[in-house]
């Protein structure tokens, strides 16, 4: 009798154990399934591990509009799979918003228009919002970036940031939301450039102010090349340049050797003066124009010749640092800065040319990579820096 009981009790307990044991695969089967669903939709990057129902972005982009309305993006949950994003404009005169064809209405104030619509995360979203601020109703087309940072892998590159004197504290060209880094190319003498590379052929050179320490970053890449929305507000961004204004005698002698004339459009250097043979005489039989120098740029001579580049030299910087008082240095920065905001107003980006502010002529002259990368012609400017390089080397024998 006590050994029926006995064996009843241990299938009991086998049975209980059992169904303990199903019920612990079951719920973990279900977190991966819902994980997997999450990844499936396409919504949330398939790479990686988005465990958290809602949460905040680690960074939000856009691009389009006027220039009057910001977006901003404090939210983003997780809903049946589909990932959706709390979008706000700093308008209350937003009705809808169309996501795929499909509309979606908000909530309204006297000041903001919040919206709750699908997205896909760390990849462009093209979104179309209705303002009923004009006279009558008007769709306004936007592309929007999402970006929910990878915890769980380490970044690329970040064991080499700290012996990076270029890299400001925190995020620095190692790390650009929606792109991936793939690799530094080193300089060999050049103290004030560096160049990190992107899948796509994409690249970034940063550059460091001398005189006051400031970074600034420019991205270049191809013309059709799509980056994440909202990149130019962080940084300058340069699409291969084929019209150009150049204010820097050694960029216009790079261009020589490297015959690149077709791409000059404009110069900030009459032809009495400048030292380039060729671009001398094509601006004496009026090939190319002057566009004023580079303290006092022609504006209408920049659309005119649909310049899409502004390189300026290093004298900005120097003559700025090298004013006696403190108030001319703030007036030539502050015409610099009037230059940056003409021109940004004209969408023509400006890059710094600081190839002057080196040390040495072997690191002036390696400011010949960075052209060969903005204007799309890398072997030939490596070649023409190593035979200029290997003369140098050959005479100090």
């Amino acid at each position: 009798m006590k050994t029926g009981i006995r064996r009843k009790l241990c299938m009991s307990c086998i049975v209980v154990v059992f169904c303990i044991f199903i019920l612990i695969i079951a719920g973990r089967s279900d977190e991966v399934s819902s994980r997997n669903t999450v990844r499936e939709t396409g919504n949330v990057d398939s790479g990686q591990n988005h465990s958290k129902e809602s949460y905040v972005p680690d960074k939000f982009g856009f691009s389009g509009g006027t220039g009057r309305v910001t977006l901003s993006c404090p939210e983003v949950f997780i809903r049946d799979g589909q990932a959706y994003a709390s979008l706000v404009f700093d308008s209350g005169s937003y009705s809808y918003v169309k996501v795929g064809g499909k509309s979606y209405e908000g909530i309204n104030t006297e000041d903001t228009s919040t919206f709750e619509i699908p997205v896909q995360l760390n990849r462009n979203n093209t979104i179309v919002g209705c303002t009923t601020k004009m006279s009558a109703a008007h769709e306004i087309t936007y592309s929007i970036f999402v970006y929910i940072e990878d915890r769980d892998s380490e970044s690329s590159g970040s064991s080499s940031r700290e012996d990076s004197s270029l890299i400001q504290s925190g995020k620095g060209a190692y790390e650009i939301p929606g792109l991936i880094f793939s690799e530094e190319t080193k300089t060999e003498d050049a103290e004030y450039f560096r160049i990190f590379r992107y899948e796509g052929g994409i690249t970034c050179i940063q550059v460091k102010n001398p005189y006051d320490g400031e970074i600034q970053q420019y991205l270049i890449a191809a013309a059709d090349a799509e980056l994440p929305a909202g990149t130019e507000r962080e940084m300058t961004v340069i699409k291969r340049s084929s019209r150009v204004y150049v204010a820097s005698e050694p960029v216009l002698q790079w261009m020589d050797e490297l015959e690149l004339g077709e791409n000059l459009a404009l110069t900030g250097i009459k032809a009495e003066d400048c030292e380039a043979e060729t671009v001398r005489k094509r601006l004496e039989e009026e090939e190319v124009a002057f566009g004023g120098s580079y303290d006092e740029l022609d504006y209408k001579m920049l659309v005119k010749e649909r310049c899409d580049l502004v390189i300026m030299p290093a004298c900005i910087l120097t003559e700025a640092n090298g004013k006696e008082t403190e108030d001319a240095r703030m007036e030539m920065q502050e015409r610099y800065r009037e230059t940056e905001e003409y021109c940004r107003e004209l969408d023509i980006p400006i890059f710094g040319d600081l190839s002057s502010a080196e040390q040495t002529e072997k690191g002036r002259l390696e400011w010949i990579k960075a052209y060969g990368i903005i204007f799309g012609c890398e072997d030939s400017a490596d070649a023409l820096y190593h035979t200029v390089i290997d003369s140098i080397e050959a005479e100090e024998e």
